[in-house]
C-alpha cells in the first residue's frame, strides 16, 4: 500500500471537512442522518425485461440466496396504464460479502435467439420511478439525451412496444414508437449500444425504431441533427451528469477505511456545481427545444446540490413562457405513492434514501436522485415567466 504524505492528507483531509460543511449548510440539521445513510451501501431493485420470458426472469431471480428479500415495489398510476414489472431489493439485508443483487442472465431454454435476451436490469428503483413518470405510450417518439448505461431507457421501451412482450403481448399501436437514446462519451456510448441490444428485441433495430446516436447535447446545433429534428419528440428524458455526491462519499469511505485517498473528494470544491450547473442548463435548453408542443420532459439528476437541481431547472424557467411545472399524477392516491418514495421541492421532487415514508415509521432506501417534470404548452418563449399546476 502506497505511502501518503502528510500534505496530501491534509488536504483530503479538508476536503473532506468543506463537502461536510458545505451540505450542512444546505440540509442542516438533517445532514447527519442523511451522511449515515449515504455511506451506507446503494439500494439496488432489479427491473424485469418484459421482452424475455418471464418465467425464466422468476428462476433466475430466485435462485438468488438473497430472495426472501424481495418485495413488489408500487409505482404511481399514471393516466395511460404501464406494465413495468419491478421487484426491489434493499442491499443491506444482503449476505455478507454482496453488494450486488443477482446478475441477469439469458435465458437458456428460449428456442428462438431474438427472444435470448437479458432477464432484469439491477438499479436503483428511483431510476426506474423517474422513467415511468415521463408517461411514455404506444406510437410516442422519445429522446433519451444522456441515455448511458441505459436503464431508464429500458424502462421507456418497455412502455413504447407492449406488442413485443414474451408474455402476454399487448396491441399493436396504430402509429410506430420509437426511441433514440444519445451518448456522447465514446466508451459509455459503446457500452449503452450493447445494452440496448441485450435488453431489447433485435427487430426494433431492424426497423429503425430504436437508434443508438453519438452527439453532443450541449452544443446549439445538436437539435438540428436529432433524427427527428426540432419539435420532433412527444418525450423528451433529461438524465443530466451531475456531481454524484453519493458516489464521492462512497470512494472517500471506502478510501479511509483502507488508509488511502480518494481522488473523487480531493478534486470536490463547492464552485464545482456551479460550473456542471451551466453544462445542464445548455443540455436543458437542447432537450427542451427537440420537444415538441404539448409533449412532456423529465429534467433528472442524481446530485445533492440544489445549485445542479432546482436552481437549474429556476434558471431555465425565467422568461419562459413555453414551460410549465407539471407534477405528474391525475390524483392524490397517486400522490402518495410518489411521497412514499420522494418529497417536493420548488419545482420537482428528490428521492433521498433518509426519507421517511408517511405514516410509518420506515425510511425509503432510495436515491438520490432528483426530478422535474416539465410541460411545453407553446413554441414561444416569452418574458413573464412560468407557472405551476
Amino acid at each position: 500500500m502506497p505511502t501518503v504524505s502528510k500534505a496530501r492528507r491534509k488536504q483530503a483531509d479538508a476536503a473532506a471537512a468543506a463537502f461536510d460543511a458545505h451540505f450542512r449548510k444546505e440540509y442542516g440539521d438533517r445532514w447527519d442522518t442523511l451522511h449515515e445513510y449515504l455511506r451506507r451501501p446503494t439500494a439496488y431493485a432489479a427491473l424485469i425485461n418484459a421482452y424475455a420470458p418471464a418465467a425464466e426472469a422468476d428462476s433466475v431471480l430466485m435462485a438468488d440466496p438473497a430472495s426472501s428479500n424481495y418485495a413488489l415495489f408500487k409505482l404511481p398510476a399514471l393516466e395511460s396504464p404501464g406494465p413495468t414489472r419491478l421487484l426491489s431489493l434493499v442491499c443491506p439485508r444482503l449476505p455478507p460479502g454482496r453488494d450486488l443483487p443477482f446478475p441477469p442472465a439469458r435465458p437458456a431454454a428460449a428456442s428462438d435467439p431474438a427472444l435470448r435476451l437479458h432477464t432484469h436490469w439491477n438499479l436503483d428503483a428511483a431510476s426506474i420511478l423517474v422513467a415511468h413518470m415521463l408517461d411514455a405510450r404506444p406510437g410516442h417518439a422519445v429522446l433519451d439525451l444522456c441515455s448511458a448505461p441505459g436503464g431508464k431507457a429500458i424502462c421507456i421501451a418497455q412502455r413504447l412496444w407492449p406488442e413485443l412482450y414474451a408474455d402476454r403481448p399487448g396491441p399493436k399501436p396504430v402509429q410506430p414508437s420509437m426511441l433514440h437514446v444519445n451518448e456522447v462519451d465514446q466508451s459509455r456510448n459503446v457500452r449503452l449500444a450493447s445494452n440496448m441490444k441485450n435488453f431489447l428485441p433485435q427487430s426494433l433495430f431492424d426497423k429503425g425504431l430504436v437508434e443508438v446516436l453519438q452527439l453532443d447535447g450541449s452544443s446549439s446545433r445538436a437539435v438540428n441533427l436529432f433524427p427527428l429534428g426540432e419539435e420532433g419528440y412527444d418525450r423528451v428524458l433529461l438524465d443530466a451528469p451531475c456531481s454524484s455526491e453519493r458516489h464521492i462519499i462512497h470512494a472517500h469511505t471506502r478510501a479511509s477505511n483502507s488508509g488511502t485517498i480518494a481522488p473523487e473528494m480531493s478534486a470536490w470544491k463547492p464552485q464545482s456545481s456551479k460550473s456542471i450547473a451551466k453544462l445542464q442548463l445548455s443540455l436543458l435548453r437542447t432537450a427542451w427545444s427537440a420537444l415538441r408542443v404539448g409533449g412532456k420532459m423529465i429534467y433528472a439528476t442524481c446530485s445533492l446540490s440544489s445549485t445542479e437541481n432546482d436552481q437549474v431547472v429556476a434558471a431555465f424557467l425565467e422568461g419562459n413562457d413555453s414551460a410549465v411545472v407539471h407534477w405528474g399524477v391525475p390524483g392524490p392516491a397517486e400522490d402518495v405513492q410518489l411521497a412514499a418514495a420522494c418529497e417536493r421541492t420548488k419545482f420537482g421532487r428528490i428521492a433521498l434514501p433518509d426519507h421517511p415514508i408517511p405514516g410509518t415509521e420506515q425510511r425509503s432506501p432510495w436515491g438520490p436522485l432528483y426530478f422535474c417534470m416539465l410541460h411545453k404548452v407553446t413554441t414561444t418563449a416569452g418574458a413573464s415567466g412560468s407557472g405551476n399546476h
